[in-house]
């Protein structure tokens, strides 16, 4: 199984998305797949309709409920609810040892599924680092203004930061653009990706989300992209996606 934590410091960036439909395909190409919402907003909760009576990735984390216990069957994929309860994450998992609490609970299931999906908060707290100690690779989507280009070097400072002390091998795998209009301004932030790409050692790769209005309708709609307007032009770009992305992760 390959864990992948979608992430960047900065909200608005289409984390939620990225992973809902990231995800989505992934699951029509025939992969088995288990998207986390960790992000105490619990947006993508929402998004997915998810039972919220159901135990969630925090009463996991608690020792409440076993993984298997949380999981969720939805039209897209197999889900693990948030809950507001994560709010408290800093206070309650303090404890050295707790940064691999994510990466000891995944090892339950990994057996299960191809891909494990971590949708991450824009907090810079314990629980962006325990997804980064479980994940494999990291995406990392970005529009197009400069605190969320910004974010890139602070999630590639922490990475590598982890790799020198052995605490992880997460390569960062993607940088995404999203919203992406044809304007100056969102050419140059392509470009300005392509610049920090080459400046990883691992040299993700860098692609483009178109804007639509398809995406906001689908969340309305309760249903990804991928079944609500399958040829819009986002619904496009995130299959685009995720074909680099298992040939980037050499899946079969």
């Amino acid at each position: 199984m390959k864990t992948i934590a979608v992430a960047n410091q900065k909200g608005g960036v289409a984390k939620s998305t990225t992973c809902w439909e990231i995800g989505t395909c992934l699951k029509d190409m025939g992969y088995k797949v288990l998207v986390i919402d960790f992000d105490q907003q619990s947006n993508l909760t929402g998004y997915v309709n998810a039972d919220r009576s159901k135990p969630s990735i925090y009463d996991c984390l608690k020792a409440d409920a076993s993984m298997e216990d949380a999981i969720q069957v939805t039209e897209d994929f197999d889900f693990i609810s948030a809950s507001e309860k994560l709010s408290k994450a800093d206070k309650e998992f303090s404890a050295p040892e707790d940064i691999y609490l994510l990466k000891e609970l995944l090892k339950f299931i990994e057996d299960d599924y191809d891909f494990a999906i971590v949708d991450n908060s824009p907090s810079r707290n314990s629980l962006l680092n325990m997804s980064y100690i479980a994940a494999d690779f990291v995406i990392i989507p970005t529009e197009c203004d400069t605190g969320s280009i910004d974010g890139i070097d602070a999630i590639y400072g922490d990475l590598t930061k982890y790799r020198k002390i052995n605490w992880t091998n997460a390569q960062v795998a993607a940088l995404i653009l999203t919203k992406f209009e044809n304007t100056a301004m969102h050419t140059l932030a392509y470009e300005q990706l392509e610049e920090k790409s080459e400046e990883m050692e691992e040299h993700p790769f860098v692609m483009k989300v178109r804007k639509g209005i398809k995406v906001s309708e689908s969340k309305l709609a309760m249903q990804s992209l991928q079944r609500y307007d399958h040829y819009s032009n986002p619904a496009f770009d995130y299959r685009d996606i995720a074909k680099a992305l298992v040939e980037r992760l050499g899946v079969n």
